[in-house]
């Protein structure tokens, strides 16, 4: 044998060792990859059973099939080239693997950030005249604080309990106006006040400037507990209700204790694939459940997120089990983390000038004009706009209740649409950020795999509630006269009917006017 064949020979030995070990490294990855998909899909408990046992066949079949390639130490001439070209398809098949193991990791993240939210947090300001001299708390030795006589007196007297080394003497008001006084006129040199009471204030005549005169010196966060929702074994077969609460909270934690400007309930019927979207107007002047008192609808919001709840099942009549809440500053970054969304217009409209957050979160004025009809690649800031505007209508806040639930339909469709596979992680990131839901995750999760198992399509019909407008002292706001809306009780039975249809599993019929 020459030294040229035996040169020859060993240059082809190495050749083939290196084939080896690059098919064997790359069938190892693959193994490794598959089964930290398989764990990550396991994990996220979101595909019905059939996909899962399908992807792990044939991700078996897949590796089985690699292995018969791989595994042979010295193939047959022409089976190197398999070997290479089974290890290359080896190497991408690892990459989509990791980054669909990723993508479910995230999932899981965003949505475990989403539900089973049971805590309500209460912000109580110290509030003094803009040109107090104190520039911190430590500062208001011996002050004079005045307080609200008959509400929020838990967090009141915790406050004050906080600030004892103070030497503070409290001063109590019937009312916020007269509470605002009192700072005014130098009765007091402080107020303390539950944070969601300050939109109320600023919304009653001779108050609206409140905020010119005033700043915050400190805050304090009191958090509440709720015992948390029973995840419903039944939830893929029977109707349940969800209220959906926007909230045009200043504060931008989506758990804040805070006024609903958005009431709409969402009556779920999985088996017959319907959803009925029922606005209920922020001004309705309905009885509290807590103590039948009357109040306006988005007022109860300050007693917490369940008093709402309750409030809309006593109109109704229905039992909603789950929530979920966005902050209306939330929504600009989910439409644009979609990309922008088509919604469609019951009419021709320019809003009035509103402050709207930049993309820093930085608010500044403008205006939007909409078009009767279908409005293409609506971005955030314009979303929002479109579903706070009610100045421009005729009926007012009846007609910003069909723009919101037109709004909630154009994200739903967008959100269903394979467009979101490009952006879903910016999706998921912005809902995270912005949303919650007392709905717990093992309900989400069959619902999703009721979802995938046949991809049935749902047929979503929307109706508001409408009322006539006046003047009507309000139990949050004792002495003052405020702007409600009385119930128009035959559009609240024609509501109840629809919902009676839903939860038959009949397609609702909304009746002509």
């Amino acid at each position: 044998m020459t030294s040229k064949q035996t040169h020859s020979d060993t240059s082809g030995s190495r050749r083939m060792a290196w084939m080896d070990w690059f098919g064997l490294i790359a069938l190892g990855l693959l193994m490794v990859c598959s089964l930290v998909l398989l764990g990550q899909l396991l994990n996220l408990d979101m595909l019905d059973n059939k996909y899962l046992l399908l992807l792990m066949a044939g991700i078996l079949i897949l590796n089985s099939g690699h292995a018969v390639v791989q595994l042979p130490r010295r193939p047959s001439k022409g089976g190197h080239a398999a070997k290479i070209g089974c290890g290359v398809l080896a190497v991408i098949l690892s990459a989509g693997m990791i980054y669909g193991a990723v993508a479910g990791g995230s999932l899981k993240s965003a949505v475990t950030r989403i539900v089973g939210k049971m805590a309500e947090k209460q912000t109580i300001d110290i509030i003094v005249l803009k040109d107090n001299e104190a520039s911190s708390i430590e500062d208001a030795v011996g002050y004079t604080f005045g307080v609200l006589e008959n509400a929020d007196q838990e967090n009141t007297a915790e406050v004050l309990k906080t600030l004892s080394d103070l030497n503070p003497t409290s001063k109590a008001y019937a009312s916020v106006p007269q509470l605002a006084d009192a700072l005014y006129d130098g009765e007091v040199d402080a107020i303390i006040l539950n944070d969601g009471y300050l939109p109320i204030l600023e919304q009653t005549e001779g108050y609206t400037d409140f905020d010119n005169y005033t700043r915050i010196l400190k805050q304090f966060d009191f958090t509440k507990e709720v015992a948390p929702v029973v995840p419903n074994e039944s939830i893929t077969v029977e109707p349940f209700v969800v209220y959906c609460s926007g909230i045009d909270a200043r504060n931008s934690d989506v758990n804040i204790q805070s006024l609903s400007d958005v009431n709409i309930l969402a009556v779920v019927n999985p088996k017959s694939r319907q959803i009925l979207l029922l606005n209920t107007p922020r001004d309705y002047f309905l009885p509290l459940s807590f103590n039948g008192q009357l109040d306006k609808l988005t007022h109860a919001g300050m007693y917490g997120i369940d008093e709402s709840m309750r409030v809309l099942d006593d109109l109704y009549g229905v039992e909603t089990q789950y929530y979920a809440r966005v902050n209306f500053y939330g929504l600009t970054k989910i439409v644009d983390a979609l990309g922008g969304v088509d919604v469609y217009s019951e009419q021709t409209f320019t809003t009035k000038v509103m402050q709207i957050p930049d993309k820093n979160g930085n608010l500044y004025d403008d205006y939007f004009s909409f078009t009767e009809g279908m409005n293409y690649n609506v971005d955030g800031q314009a979303a929002l706009a479109f579903c706070r505007e009610r100045y421009s209508f005729s009926d007012g806040d009846n007609q910003r209740g069909r723009n919101q639930m037109a709004m909630i339909k154009a994200i739903f469709n967008k959100a269903t649409s394979p467009a979101i596979l490009s952006t879903y992680g910016e999706v998921l990131d912005a809902v995270a950020d912005t949303m919650i839901t007392n709905m717990p995750y093992e309900d989400i999760s069959s619902l999703v795999k009721m979802q995938l198992s046949d991809m049935s399509g749902w047929n979503i019909t929307s109706y508001s509630v409408t009322g006539y407008g006046g003047t009507e002292e309000c139990y949050s706001m004792p002495g003052q006269a405020l702007w409600v809306m009385w119930p128009d009780y035959d559009t609240v039975n024609v509501a109840k009917d629809l919902i009676a249809q839903v939860m038959a599993g009949q397609t609702p019929v909304i009746p002509e006017d």
